[in-house]
């Protein structure tokens, strides 16, 4: 039998622990395999004699099955050889954490290692199995070892599973689904008092016929088959419940539905039954019903066998957004509009038996449907499911973001063959030691930017630079010189001191593990080109992104003050490689190679060439920034230089720096800036191209400013976005002036009824991310939250971004922050005064500052001053006109809302 590895747990059992998989096989049914005898296990270090501390440990715990002395290396530094500890193994999983502070206070007892792992992970470890991996059940009984309330196709014990290659997904049965309860008087709903009126619920594949259903707790005349109505609410919650087991889905998602959909419906199911009510809330392979559980802000939702997915947090890390409200977000991602009933009037559309009722209907089926769209269209779960099969890591656990997990993951594994423990999670405070002592850990090097707008500036990038420079240094947690030493010579010190072994002494273990997931990921790019269809292309591409995430995902591991394994010693040793590698590079351009000469279509360094014709090109080169991982270079000529003829000097620069590398490490060229306006370190804004096949493609990318910032009114990232298509693009700083005057000169005359489009750009969003009484000093949004409690009886819920503007008035601005609805409604005026000084102009006057333009004027009527009478004596104009046949480029505006997702850590 071969299945896909959806999720894991175990069950006890008279013979021990027993381990199940839930997954779904390739024809289609879904599968829970029991897999026995496999057993729960730690390790101790300790001093003396292990052999009568052992006995001593099986005496003292009857939890302990046996004691085995094992050979294994300690966690941390360079060791010649391995040393005696103890194996100790318990009865149950949960043995392991109810003695492991115990097994300390025997004599001879220092370290325990290994106690925190779960059981199933420590199943999935030990046997070499991955999340949504395809295994292989041999030995396979059909009397399973225990089928109670098990809710799956096929049910059966295997002795033992293994994992086999297969790139596709399983198909896998999604379904969505979404309440709607009834409020009181337009106020959010309690679970206490407030019914659960309707649950609309979407699958793919279809359900016997119907992509939708929508149940709805009292009779509906006049609707489709894909109508369910009943009596009572106790009779539709039981019958969902009933369709979702009979439906049997994989994956379980919604819109919201870890802090609202699942928490009510349990809290509802409750109430119900402390009234007599009789519910079956079954949603479990197991039979395990609906729960959830809080740690602190956040709500964390399992079912058995299966995997929740809630789309609003998968859509907030990947997508950068002014608002994450399902409208919002399903009409910015798909196009795709969601009805409308306002809270204030669904007590009125539930109690009418016509038009109204049926448009609510209408209204609760679209946002399951958009819910599920959003998964399946944008395909949310693809580099999930690859981080997991990369990992390890089950698919739960990456998608609701256990960074550190994968990382560990991948670590015990390595840490297992090579015979090494690893350490428990770190005390609150071990924690608070490591915060203090990472106050002396120094990032990369960001060379000071040469200000102003430039042309012809070669962009290129290091290729996945920490972990080549860990992997060319051998830098690792194992690796760093402690007591042991190796002999002279056979050691790597670096700039920022400490010292570490060299490879051909000890291969450390993260530098095997970055150097497979290098490999892994060339060799997956390069299958990516001979992909018989889209749908092996797309899996191939979210593997070759999972292993480009795991890559970048060590170096913050290192640094990270809770992961198990910490070194502020490793963690400095590879940033002050990169430091001194960039500087080096620098120098490298600057002095070795300055000037390129294009001759025949190639490009040659003026040693290369025995003389130097009148007419050949000659290009200059100079670093005008750098920055971690990317230097900036300016290319500059007495002949004009084409996107060609840069990409030519780029990968010249890029071939001879690298040459001068350790291997694996390597400088690419990676784009072309035709214009770039530099502001200060890290803040920028390029017009860049990118080769695309035999095109080159642009688009205006930006870093550090207010376009891409949320807490800003959405007409000041219009601005600046057209401002910096007419500086970058045209060259023309005049028509971005006058750009900014026109802005400035429509919110000077905002008429509130008329203009609602403006009122909705001058909006602001920020999140209600606490109660308003945990918050130390007033915020705008808590001003407008305060009102909606007000005037509705309920406050916003917790975690939602609350919309504002601020309107005119005397009192302190934070005080005038208004519900723009309200004020669209009761037509209040705006303070234009606060969006056009505070919002609009400090961030123009960044950009447009470089030039010389006087900001305080262009607030100025047009009539009474010219656009440069800034002075006496209007200045020149600071850009001269770049003149580009629209033949020679095809241009493509870049995506500006998708995040990037390069490392899991961000420090």
């Amino acid at each position: 039998m071969n299945f896909q590895i959806l999720d894991a747990d175990y069950i006890g059992h008279e013979s021990g622990p027993v381990i199940r998989l839930f997954g779904r096989a390739e024809d289609g049914q879904s599968v829970c395999c029991f897999v026995p005898r496999f057993e729960p296990y730690f390790y101790m270090n300790a001093d003396g004699e292990l052999d009568k501390l052992a006995t001593m440990l099986k005496e003292r715990f009857d939890v302990i099955k046996k004691v085995d002395i094992v050979p294994k290396f300690e966690p941390v530094g360079y060791q010649v050889s391995k040393k005696p500890m103890l194996r100790i193994t318990t009865m149950e999983p949960r043995n392991v954490p109810e003695i492991r502070d115990d097994v300390l206070t025997l004599p001879g007892a220092k370290e325990v290692y290994e106690t925190d792992i779960l059981f199933r992970n420590r199943f999935m470890i030990d046997t070499d199995l991955h999340g949504m991996g395809w295994v292989t059940a041999e030995g396979i009984s059909e009397s399973p070892i225990s089928n109670d309330h098990i809710y799956c196709d096929s049910i059966f014990t295997a002795t033992s599973v293994r994992e086999t290659e297969k790139l596709s997904i399983a198909p896998l049965k999604h379904v969505s689904f979404d309440i709607e309860c009834l409020p009181i008087d337009g106020s959010m709903p309690v679970p206490e008092s407030s019914p659960v009126i309707m649950v609309s619920m979407s699958f793919s594949p279809a359900f016997n016929g119907h992509d939708t259903l929508v149940l709805v707790s009292k009779k509906v005349e006049g609707s489709d088959d894909d109508v369910l109505s009943f009596d009572s609410e106790t009779q539709m919650l039981n019958r969902f419940f009933e369709l979702f087991q009979e439906y049997d889905p994989d994956i379980v998602s919604g819109y919201n539905i870890n802090d609202f959909d699942i928490p009510y419906i349990a809290d509802r199911v409750a109430v119900l039954s402390n009234a007599g009510e009789t519910v079956r809330p079954t949603v479990g392979r197991d039979g395990r019903v609906l729960s959830y559980r809080k740690i602190g802000n956040r709500t964390m939702v399992s079912i058995p066998g299966r995997v929740v997915v809630d789309a609003l947090p998968l859509i907030r890390s990947q997508y950068s957004l002014k608002r994450y409200t399902l409208r919002n977000v399903a009409k910015e991602l798909l196009d795709m509009e969601k009805l409308d009933v306002v809270p204030s009037e669904m007590e009125e559309y539930w109690l009418d038996d016509g038009e109204k009722l049926l448009k609510f209907i209408d209204y609760a089926r679209r946002d399951s449907e958009l819910a599920i769209e959003l998964i399946l269209k944008l395909r949310l779960l693809d580099k999930h499911i690859a981080v997991a099969q990369v990992s390890g890591s089950l698919l739960q656990e990456v998608v609701d973001g256990g960074q550190t997990s994968m990382v560990d993951n991948l670590l015990l594994r390595e840490y297992g063959k090579q015979g090494r423990v690893i350490p428990p999670k770190p005390s609150d405070e071990l924690v608070a030691i490591r915060n203090r002592s990472s106050e002396g850990l120094k990032g990369g090097e960001v060379l000071e930017p040469k200000k102003g707008l430039l042309e012809n500036v070669v962009i290129l990038d290091y290729k996945s630079l920490y972990p080549t420079i860990m992997m060319a240094h051998n830098l690792c947690y194992t690796t760093v010189v402690e007591q042991d030493r190796p002999e002279e010579g056979k050691t790597i010190i670096p700039p920022s001191g400490g010292e570490f072994v060299s490879a051909d002494v000890s291969k450390g273990i993260m530098p095997s593990i970055l150097e497979s997931l290098l490999l892994r990921r060339v060799e997956t790019k390069k299958k990516m080109k001979d992909a018989s269809d889209e749908s092996e292309y797309r899996v191939l591409d979210a593997t070759q992104l999972a292993l480009k995430i795991l890559l970048n995902s060590f170096y913050g591991y290192s640094g990270y003050t809770r992961a198990k394994l910490y070194s502020l010693t490793l963690a400095n040793a590879v940033t002050s490689f990169g430091r001194e590698n960039i500087l080096n590079t620098r120098a490298l351009i600057n002095g070795g190679i300055s000037k390129v000469i294009l001759k025949d279509d190639s490009a040659y360094f003026t040693e290369e060439l025995s003389s130097i014709a009148p007419n050949d090109h000659v290009v200059s080169l100079s670093v005008v920034y750098g920055d971690t991982d990317s230097v900036f270079v300016q290319c500059t000529s007495r002949q004009e230089i084409s996107l060609d003829d840069a990409g030519l000097v780029g990968s010249k620069i890029a071939a001879t720096v690298s040459a001068s590398l350790p291997d694996p490490m390597e400088l690419e060229f990676e784009s072309i800036a035709k214009r770039a306006l530099f502001i200060a370190k890290k803040r920028y804004a390029i017009w860049v191209f990118e080769r695309s096949g035999q095109e080159w493609k642009g688009g205006i990318k930006v870093k550090g400013m207010e376009t891409v910032r949320r807490d800003w009114c959405e007409l000041t990232s219009k601005t600046l976005n057209r401002i910096l298509e007419l500086v970058l693009k045209e060259g023309n700083v005049e028509a971005a002036v006058q750009h900014v005057r026109s802005v400035v000169d429509g919110v000077r005359n905002i008429d509130v009824q008329k203009d609602s489009d403006i009122i909705e750009d001058l909006t602001m969003t920020r999140m209600f991310s606490k109660k308003a009484t945990s918050y130390k000093n007033k915020q705008p949004h808590l001003t407008v939250a305060e009102k909606i409690e007000e005037r509705t009886g309920t406050p916003p819920p917790v975690g939602e971004r609350i919309p504002f503007v601020i309107v005119a008035g005397k009192d302190l601005f934070v005080n005038r922050a208004e519900d723009p609805e309200y004020v669209k409604e009761n037509n209040i005026p705006i303070d234009v005064d606060y969006y056009i000084k505070k919002q609009l102009l400090p961030p123009v006057e960044r950009i447009l500052g470089v030039f010389g333009v006087d900001i305080a004027n262009l607030d100025y009527d047009s009539k009474q001053k010219g656009l440069f009478d800034f002075s006496d004596k209007p200045p020149e104009s600071p850009v001269k006109k770049f003149k580009q046949k629209e033949a020679e480029v095809k241009i493509q505006q870049t995506p500006v809302n998708k995040k990037s997702q390069s490392s899991l850590f961000d420090f």
